[in-house]
């Protein structure tokens, strides 16, 4: 005698195979079982091969797109392909690509080709000399940031200039000394005051010479004790610095690195510059009050520098003081009150900081500043050009990684304007032929003396507001700054460095307005605005080194945060505009019975995959390790109830009716059949998972998806898949998982929607056919046991 309750779950089990399209051109058959001898009666032959064609003459599948339309994808080189490859880019063999790479190559070519002279040199001259005239204080000040003797922001406002003439893409962007590259340089050489570091340069007799020096002239035996280098040995360490950047920048532009910059977001590179402009104003602060104390480095650099600054206040030399605040309200009237306002009237700017300088030169010079008030000088300047010498290189090892943190900087400050620039005025620049530029320029300035350059902003803006058409100007700021190098540079002699401090000091009140911008940073994303406030901190609290590091560690751990904090949504039609949105943030979705759409914007990886599954358990409403242990225990309770029926009935043989165990019987197999036919009209048995919002999966995020679609398939429920894009195919194909699963793949959720319903329509034919086979049997054999069972042949 076959069991009742077996029959109806193999009856539920055959549907849920025809729906889930797990065979192949069954057969199924209604069987009337009395005696276990009866023969099968076919009724349905084939029906899933029917749904089958329905479905793939009516929805499209992923497979059968990619084979249709796909073109064939070339294969990988090898790597020693790849190399002879970029060779051949570098040095091409025919002449119009040689031609061609040439005009890559020197970028000066093309733009003097197209070179309007009538119109455009009359521009370039003005905006040349306008922006030679804001070198030379600039160039001195920031010199004087950098640990170095003035002089040598003029070298840099020549040498490297002319080289970014020739190399550069932008024709706007002025290059020269800029405060971050000098602070950085700055805290390179700084680190040699230590006595131990000094050792390795000057050597330990000589070190402990000038050690002792220092404590001679000394005002607290308490300060730390640093050594005063020679210009000689600040040059070469300068210079090595320069060297060593600039092969790394034309490396990174050799191999087209410039990339790199995108993974310096605009808040992090904001919250940078101005903790670097908080370490600029307090390594100024000694010589807008006078004082002479050792310069701090490395971490919480800022913290012990005001705290020898505090120590050493009553030391501060008036008439110092008074004549930086002079100048910083001269400069800033003139520079933000009368050319930031008057912009439009004006042809070109004041140039307030040349006439401070000359101002403070003849002063200082006629009441003689330096003797009688105690006022530190710039002190020699050589006449002429330096004689080109090899770097060094000493003590390489010391700031290697500060060389790397330079590069990137540099370039990502220099792309930045030029980028900006290129789009205002309609022409395109090269990311990598920059790097070569910046490096190249960087090489040949470091047999100068120079230290690493870039864009200044300032500078830039003036040019081009001055009217400047092409790097030309360049070239003519560069002759004036020549003129001023062989003639008249000693006349600055008498120059005091408090004005110079003055210049820096007021030049960061652009940086400083970076907080303004905070509120609105804050509206836009928390995440910006932790990162800039982080970064920030990091380079006020620690070291600019630090600073930025932890910077970029902080942006790429938000990154996974935003992944992991990225929520699954539930996904239903709007028939008006046939998309599929989250239906708890749109009105007039719709969804199909059975069925959960589900969305993932964010990519599928090791690192959200767990916290994926869990969200798509939440949605669905269906954890299948929970359903399979309840399904155990109704098992175990249908086991020991029917037990339980059997034993009484071999007890009581004579006090039950025939009549009334076959009403029993009969009544269980329709509560059975109804019930799953009530199960499968609620219960959920389909769920798509909409792909569009993935960029990409990793190994782990395709072992997710196969776990997920096995652990469904355990408890009748089918996992489809839709809008898969190139990655997420190419990542699945390389695991294996299409091996398994590419029928269930479909190229819209429209596609995989289709197909479901064409499966759930043919298996509810199917249950009305064996309902009312079962229906019409037993009102006319009422008094008989009918058993239903569906088997597959």
């Amino acid at each position: 005698m076959s069991n009742p309750l077996k029959d109806a779950l193999n009856q539920r089990r055959a549907k849920n195979e025809l729906r889930l399209g797990t065979t192949h051109d069954p057969k199924y058959t209604l069987v009337l079982d009395h005696d276990c001898t009866t023969p099968p009666v076919t009724v349905i032959t084939g029906t899933e091969r029917e749904c089958e064609d329905v479905i793939k003459n009516s929805v499209k599948k992923t497979a059968d797109f990619r084979s249709f339309y796909r073109r064939p994808e070339e294969p990988s080189p090898s790597v020693p392909e790849a190399i002879k490859e970029q060779v051949q880019n570098l040095c091409p063999c025919d002449k119009r690509s040689q031609k061609k790479c040439l005009t890559k190559r020197f970028p000066v070519w093309r733009i003097m080709r197209k070179y309007k002279w009538r119109t455009d040199l009359p521009s370039d001259i003005v905006s040349g000399l306008t922006v030679g005239i804001m070198q030379l204080p600039q160039g001195m000040a920031y010199a004087l940031l950098a640990e170095l003797p003035p002089v040598v922001g003029l070298y840099m406002a020549f040498f490297p200039v002319l080289i970014y003439f020739i190399f550069g893409t932008s024709k706007h962007i002025s290059m020269g000394t800029v405060a971050l590259c000098s602070l950085l340089t700055g805290s390179v050489i700084s680190r040699f005051y230590n006595p131990t570091f000094a050792s390795t340069v000057l050597g330990t007799n000589l070190t402990n010479s000038l050690s002792d020096a220092e404590r001679n002239i000394s005002t607290d035996p308490s300060d730390p004790i640093e050594v005063e280098l020679p210009n000689h040995v600040k040059f070469d360490i300068a210079a090595s610095v320069c060297l060593l950047v600039g092969f790394v920048q034309l490396f990174m532009g050799i191999f087209r690195m410039g990339f790199i910059t995108t993974y310096m977001s605009d808040p992090m590179i904001g919250g940078f510059t101005t903790g670097a402009a908080v370490h600029v104003g307090t390594s100024q602060v000694k010589y807008v009050f006078g004082l002479h104390i050792p310069r701090s480095d490395g971490v919480f650099q800022i913290i012990k520098t005001y705290v020898l600054i505090f120590h050493h206040i009553a030391e501060t030399n008036v008439p110092t003081l008074i004549m930086s605040l002079v100048c910083m309200v001269i400069i800033y009237i003139i520079k933000v009150q009368i050319n930031q306002r008057f912009k439009a009237k004006l042809k070109f700017p004041v140039p307030v900081e040349l006439i401070v300088v000359v101002a403070g030169t003849m002063t200082s010079y006629f009441l003689n500043f330096s003797e009688n008030y105690g006022m530190k000088i710039v002190g020699e300047i050589p006449r002429g050009l330096p004689k080109p010498s090899i770097p060094s290189l000493p003590s390489t090892s010391v700031y290697t990684a500060d060389v790397f943190i330079i590069a990137i900087v540099a370039f990502s400050q220099c792309v930045g304007l030029a980028a900006l620039m290129a789009k205002k005025h309609g022409y395109s620049y090269d990311a990598n032929q920059e790097l070569i530029a910046y490096g190249a320029g960087n090489i040949f300035g470091s047999f100068f003396s120079c230290y690493p350059y870039a864009a200044s902003v300032s500078r830039s803006s003036v040019q081009e507001s001055a009217g400047g058409k092409t790097q030309l100007a360049s070239v003519f700021s560069a002759t004036l700054v020549l003129i001023v190098i062989v003639s008249i540079g000693p006349l600055f002699q008498t120059l005091p460095n408090c004005v110079l401090a003055s210049i820096i000091t007021v030049a960061l009140r652009s940086l400083f307005l970076q907080f303004l911008d905070l509120p609105r940073i804050y509206r836009t994303s928390v995440y910006d605005f932790l990162i800039w406030i982080v970064t920030f901190l990091a380079v006020v609290v620690l070291h600019v080194d630090y600073g930025i590091l932890l910077g970029m560690l902080f942006s790429f751990f938000t990154v996974v945060i935003r992944s992991q904090r990225t929520k699954a949504d539930n996904l239903e039609k709007l028939e008006a505009v046939q998309l599929y949105q989250d239906s708890s943030k749109f009105i007039q979705t719709g969804s199909v019975s059975g069925v959960r759409i589900i969305g993932y914007n964010s990519p599928l990886y090791y690192a959200n995959g767990s916290l994926f599954v869990k969200q798509v358990y939440t949605l669905t409403g269906v954890i299948p390790e929970k359903k399979k242990r309840q399904a155990k225990r109704q098992l175990k309770a249908e086991r020991i109830r029917m037990s339980q029926k059997n034993s009484t009935a071999a007890l009581l043989p004579n006090m039950m009716s025939t009549d009334d165990s076959s009403m029993d019987r009969s009544d269980l197999i329709r509560q059975t059949i109804a019930c799953a036919s009530l199960m499968e009209d609620n219960l959920l048995h389909h769920i798509v998972l909409d792909l569009s919002g993935v960029s990409f999966i990793d190994s782990v995020g395709a072992k997710v998806l196969k776990q997920l679609v096995e652990d469904y398939q355990s408890v009748d429920v089918e996992v489809l898949f839709s809008n898969i894009n190139d990655e997420v195919w190419r990542v699945m194909e390389a695991t294996e998982f299409l091996k398994s699963y590419e029928e269930r793949m479909y190229l819209t959720t429209d596609d995989a929607v289709d197909a479901i319903n064409t499966k759930m329509k043919q298996a509810n034919e199917l249950g009305l056919i064996l309902n009312r086979g079962s229906s019409n049997q037993m009102a006319e054999e009422d008094d008989e046991l009918l058993t239903t069972r569906v088997s597959v042949i």
